[in-house]
C-alpha cells in the first residue's frame, strides 16, 4: 500500500468499516434506549408502587385518627357523664346534710324551749315552796307570839 495512492479497494473498506461503526453505534444507541426505558419503567413501577404504598399509609393513618378522636370523644362524653352523676351525688348529699342540720336545730330548739319551760316550771314551784315556807313561817311567828302574849 502507497501512502499517496487510495484505491478504491481502501476506501471499499473504509466504507465498510464505517458502515460497521455506525451500525455499532446504531446497535449501542437502540440498546441504551432500551436500557434506559427499562429504567424508566422499573422507576415509573417503583414510583408508582412507592405512591400506592403511601397512600395505603395515608388511608391507614387517617383511620386510625378517625378512631382516636372516635375514642377521645367516647371518652370526653364519659368524664362528662361521670362529673354530673359526682355533682348530682354531691348536691343530693348536701340536701341531706342541709336536711340533717335543719332537723338537728329544729330538735336543739324544741330541747332549749323544753328546758326553758321546765326552768321556768322549776322557779315557780321554788317560788311556790319559798312563798309556802314564808306563809309557814309567818304563821309560827304570829302562833309563837301570840303564845309569848299569853304568857
Amino acid at each position: 500500500m502507497a501512502l499517496g495512492k487510495v484505491t478504491t479497494e481502501d476506501r471499499f473498506s473504509e466504507e465498510l468499516e464505517r458502515e460497521h461503526e455506525i451500525r455499532n453505534l446504531k446497535e449501542t444507541v437502540a440498546a441504551l434506549r432500551e436500557a434506559l426505558e427499562r429504567q424508566k419503567a422499573e422507576t415509573a413501577q417503583q414510583v408508582s408502587q412507592a405512591v400506592a404504598e403511601a397512600q395505603a399509609e395515608i388511608r391507614e393513618l387517617r383511620a386510625t385518627v378517625s378512631e382516636m378522636r372516635m375514642e377521645l370523644e367516647r371518652r370526653k362524653a364519659a368524664g362528662e357523664e361521670a362529673i354530673q352523676k359526682l355533682s348530682a351525688q354531691g348536691a343530693e348529699e348536701s340536701r341531706q346534710m342541709q336536711a340533717g342540720v335543719q332537723a338537728l336545730r329544729e330538735e336543739l330548739e324544741r330541747e332549749r324551749a323544753r328546758h326553758a319551760e321546765a326552768e321556768q316550771t322549776e322557779r315557780r314551784d321554788h317560788r311556790d315552796v319559798v312563798k309556802e315556807f314564808e306563809k309557814t313561817i309567818h304563821e309560827i311567828r304570829g302562833n309563837l307570839e301570840a303564845s309569848h302574849a299569853k304568857k
